[in-house]
């Protein structure tokens, strides 16, 4: 009797250990991405992207302003109060797709910003510009070729 126990207890045990997924498999508790920029000049970087983005900021605090970019927050944020002791320039590099990238490099360059030539890759166009802080940020355009 104690063997048939133990053989039911060890066939039994391990799936009974086991925790119960509290989510679907293959999803995640993440809902939207988003990244910010560190910024000195929360007024003119606001500016930029304003007319980079070619939208209002769905957030707009004196030292946080955030846009709504494809259902993720694109923020602006003070150097001195969230990213103390950083470099303009440095970090992450912000990486946004694009369904037309002419359109992204004439509102960089309205916003003053020098635009390079679009970079021609197969299947894939890049365009890197600098915000005003120095911060790289690339736009990318899927062509499927």
């Amino acid at each position: 009797m104690r063997r048939f126990i133990a053989i039911a207890l060890t066939a039994v045990l391990p799936t009974a250990l086991v925790a119960e997924p509290t989510e679907t498999p293959g999803t995640a508790p993440i809902m939207a991405m988003g990244a910010y920029v560190p910024t000195d000049d929360m007024e003119g970087s606001e500016a930029f992207y304003r007319a980079l983005f070619d939208s209002e900021p769905v957030i707009g605090l004196t030292d946080f302003v955030a846009f709504d970019v494809a259902g993720g927050w694109f923020a602006l944020v003070s150097r001195d109060k969230y990213a103390p002791g950083t470099r303009a320039g440095t970090g992450a590099v912000p990486y946004l797709q694009s369904s037309d990238l002419e359109a992204v490099q004439a509102r960089a360059m309205a916003a003053g910003v020098v635009a390079p030539e679009i970079i021609k890759e197969p299947g894939i166009q890049l365009l890197k510009i600098s915000d005003p802080n120095g911060q790289l940020i690339e736009f990318f355009e899927l062509t499927g070729q």
